[in-house]
């Protein structure tokens, strides 16, 4: 099989795989939501940070590097990656216990120390992760890791309605959050091929740390960034606030982090390859960007015109203040969808460091954040603090992207695609704008329908300006009715 072949074949796998685990999780936490409501749910949001925050904080990035390095596919490195991973989860798990405490009086909830002190577990667990399904993506053999997404999240969600038969309080999310750790774990070992064993190799310990301390430092900035402004909201507004705005940042935030994990799957293996291929690298960079731009227009396109009709079908009425954050976290969500293309560029290269800078000079916006909940402004304007921030970070990524040759195609694409996609973001704001939320079931439906297919329409337009994506789609075209005339010539034959 081509590479060409194996990469649809890869790529249609795993977004299949990742349009199920959406939805599956936004089942799940439409469950939760509407039988826990939205103090329950802010309560609960604040265990779903506090794990975050030691997960992304601690990222050695040790899947990654076993997909980079030249050796990422050996036994003694599979081997000791597992011990790090172990050590790392035994070190976060105790210090979660030690401070349940002050997490606990942070977001002002002290009579739930206990709660916190559960979520230790979740580290220990993931402290046991096999990741041979990691290095079969080496091979650019997907379906593993397509299966330990969706295996999980269908348990998941299977669990999360059986615990809202016990628990009507924020206990149901504390029960899920430690149910999906287990299951996780359980599917690693489940789906892998080799055994689970521990190496200790000082050597190839020492390249993981080089490979991965600016993702750990990145890591850090990833939580300030990405939970900051929930942080901010749990620390200086009340827990039914809260619960609304996660209940917009998760719609929003969902596709980014699904979009993120195909291109690093899908685009890691393809571009180191060919990093000494300037040309084809090139192309390949060019395709990345057009793809991270096209789908940040369908984000904020999407969430603009449908966000609102969204929010009524799915959470209920409850959560409708929801629809004042929802355009402008979709913006803020957009920019970041267009940073994969650069900071996936640099990683490919081994410049870890990329993302970490831009995050950096991100991470800036949140005193201005903080400036802004306690000087007594809307949640809005510390929503809207993180789009300035991106905007910058953009920037500096692109400013730090390693490109040997093309450097200046690169960035000519960029500012070509960002203006076309604001400019059309900007016309759909002010059509959105004008349209009134409707107020039935069917009118609801009607406009999700519009939204998503004038989002669908947007961004296949702006991805077919790319002239290599376009070529891509018409040789998947000439495949198409190549297979459809030798199918009717077997029938005809028969």
């Amino acid at each position: 099989m081509s590479v060409r072949n194996k990469i649809v074949k890869g790529a249609s796998v795993l977004a299949a795989s990742q349009v199920l685990v959406a939805l599956c999780s936004l089942l799940r936490n439409i469950i939760i939501a509407r039988h826990i409501g939205t103090e329950d749910l802010g309560i609960g949001t604040t265990f779903a940070l506090t794990i975050t925050l030691v997960e992304m904080t601690s990222n050695l990035a040790l899947d990654r590097v076993l997909v980079q390095d030249d050796e990422g596919g050996s036994d003694a490195m599979l081997a000791s990656a597992h011990l790090m991973q172990f050590f790392k989860g035994v070190i976060l798990a105790l210090i979660l216990l030690l401070t349940a405490a002050p997490v606990a009086n942070l977001f002002g909830l002290p009579h739930l120390v206990r709660g916190f002190q559960l979520m230790a577990l979740v580290p220990l667990l993931h402290g046991l992760m096999h990741f041979d399904l990691v290095v079969r993506q080496r091979q650019l053999d997907f379906l593993p890791t397509a299966l330990f997404d969706i295996l999980p999240e269908l348990l998941t969600l299977l669990a999360a309605f059986l615990a809202s038969l016990l628990f009507d309080d924020y206990r149901l999310m504390l029960t899920v959050i430690l149910l999906q750790a287990i299951l996780a774990v359980l599917a690693s070992h489940i789906l892998a091929r080799r055994p689970y064993r521990w190496t200790i190799n000082k050597v190839l310990a020492q390249r993981k740390l080089h490979f991965g301390w600016p993702l750990l430092i990145n890591g850090f900035l990833m939580f300030g960034i990405f939970q900051g402004d929930r942080v901010i909201i749990a620390s200086l507004f009340d827990m039914h606030t809260l619960g609304w705005y996660s209940v917009a940042f998760s719609l929003c935030m969902l596709p980014t982090m699904i979009f993120a994990k195909l291109s690093a799957i899908l685009l890691m293996p393809i571009l180191s390859r060919n990093r000494e291929n300037f040309e084809l690298f090139g192309r390949c960079s060019s395709m990345a960007l057009t793809a991270c731009a096209s789908f940040g227009l369908l984000m904020v396109c999407g969430f603009t015109l449908a966000g609102p009709a969204l929010l009524q079908l799915s959470y209920g009425s409850q959560f409708m203040q929801a629809t004042s954050v929802i355009g402008l976290l979709s913006a803020m969500q957009a920019l970041r969808v267009l940073r994969i293309a650069p900071s996936i560029i640099a990683n490919s290269q081994g410049h870890t460091e990329n993302a970490m800078i831009a995050n950096i000079f991100r991470s800036f916006s949140l005193p201005l954040a903080v400036y802004f909940a306690t000087a007594g402004y809307s949640v809005q304007a510390v929503a809207a603090c993180g789009i300035a921030g991106e905007v910058v970070a953009l920037a500096v990524s692109v400013i730090l992207t390693p490109l040997a040759q093309g450097k200046r195609a690169f960035v000519g694409r960029l500012l070509l695609l960002f203006g076309t996609a604001a400019g059309a973001a900007a016309a759909v704001s002010l059509l959105a704008g004008e349209a009134q939320q409707p107020t039935t079931t069917v009118g609801a439906l009607l406009q999700l329908l519009y939204g998503a297919g004038c989002a669908l329409i947007l961004s296949g337009l702006l991805a077919l300006t790319d002239a290599q994506l376009r070529e891509e789609c018409r040789h998947l075209l000439r495949r198409f009715n190549a297979a459809n005339r030798n199918q009717s010539l077997a029938g005809n034959d028969t």
